[in-house]
């Protein structure tokens, strides 16, 4: 082999070798790469453990005040207005007159009823002493029988005639006091409709006021049914009007034996009193909050509604265990308002329930609590 081939052999060598250096320096880098860690969290959420009971400014329900005795007013005969006595606004007693109609007519009426009254009271004297007379006669021998039971007819007739004009008179004198419209109880007259000059009708009846009682008033309360259980007759309540109104106990009058399928509450009626030293009134048609969380009613556990998910027909939460996996945990619950969820079995007081996140996760999964 001469000089230019040796030199051509020992270059194509080098060349070899500095491949080979190469090759292994990028598998030792390709093999020292790190791998996934599969114990690394994927999902975030938010836990909380449950609740063992709802305080008074959880567990409140809305309601209504109204009052106990609202009327509205109309006329038991027709006629004009001719006067009016009260105005919206003014605090009546029970007969109270508002409207007055105008009973001109009938007080004519009303005296000829009783003057013939007068002639009927006349007509049965004479036919008393008529049959007294008559009575005499026949106890003496000189009058028949015949004649005898004619005059007893005749004092008979003369009573009638008495008794029917005494109730004609009676009659008008009612409707002449019917004429004034009073108030029926005590209470606020809160609208007049009609004003002087106008016609009442009794068919139909034309509404002419409306009154109502203030100082009776009752609260309708809407109860989820979760917490109505603990609600009895008799029991005492505490609330609030609202907006800035005055705090009042309500004593509690009636619960409803249904549920309404819309709302899932339960109606239940309280007698309202304004608290002793409270400021301000209770106004029928306002709003309240009472609270129902003092008793038993507000025993849990409870977890907030958003942590349970449906399946079908089946309720389960998500409960982080295991140095941090998340399981699923099938629950028997009731919902006892918008917010909050009383379970009846399937958590424990110390479980950390998943209350935000839990459309992410799925058995086992791996979570970073972001509490």
């Amino acid at each position: 082999m001469d000089r230019k081939s040796r030199s051509t052999l020992l270059l194509l060598s080098a060349t070899l070798a500095v491949s080979a250096a190469g090759c292994s320096r990028a598998s030792a880098v390709t093999a020292t790469l790190p791998e996934h860690d599969a114990t690394q969290p994927t999902v975030a959420v938010r836990v909380s453990k449950p609740v063992a009971r709802l305080d008074r400014e959880t567990a409140r329900a809305t309601g209504e005040l109204r009052s106990k005795l609202q009327a509205t007013v109309s006329a038991k005969v027709s006629g004009t207005i001719l006067k009016v006595h009260a105005q919206p606004g003014d605090r009546l007693r029970k007969g109270d007159p508002i409207v007055e109609l105008d009973g001109s007519t009938l007080a004519i009426q009303l005296d000829q009823a009783r003057a013939t009254h007068k002639i009927a009271l006349a007509a049965r004297a004479n036919a008393r002493a008529e049959l007294g007379r008559t009575r005499q006669l026949f106890e003496g021998g000189s009058a028949p029988q015949a004649i005898l039971d004619r005059t007893q007819a005749s004092a008979d007739q003369a009573e009638g005639s008495v008794e029917q004009a005494d109730a004609q008179v009676r009659l008008l004198e009612q409707h002449l006091r019917d004429h004034v419209l009073r108030a029926p109880f005590d209470g606020v007259l809160t609208a007049r409709l009609k004003n002087v000059g106008d016609f009442l009708a009794t068919m139909p009846p034309t509404p002419v006021a409306t009154l109502v009682a203030v100082d009776a008033a009752e609260v309708r309360l809407s109860v989820p049914e979760g917490l109505v259980d603990a609600i009895r007759p008799g029991a005492v309540l505490h609330g609030r009007a609202i907006p800035g109104g005055p705090p009042f106990d309500a004593r509690v009058t009636s619960v409803g034996a249904v549920v309404d399928p819309a709302s899932r509450a339960v109606e239940v009626l309280g007698d309202v009193r304004v608290q002793a030293g409270a400021r301000g009134a209770l106004r029928p048609g306002g709003l309240a909050e009472v609270d129902i969380g003092g008793g038993a009613a507000g025993q849990g556990p409870f977890v907030p509604s958003q942590a349970v998910s449906r399946d079908g027909e089946k309720r389960f939460v998500w409960v982080i265990e295991d140095g941090g996996a998340a399981r699923r945990r099938e629950v028997e619950v009731e919902p006892v308002t918008a917010q909050w969820t009383r379970v009846r079995a399937g958590v424990r007081p110390e479980d950390a329930v998943v209350v935000e996140g839990v459309a992410g996760l799925s058995e086992g999964a791996r979570v970073a609590v972001a509490n």
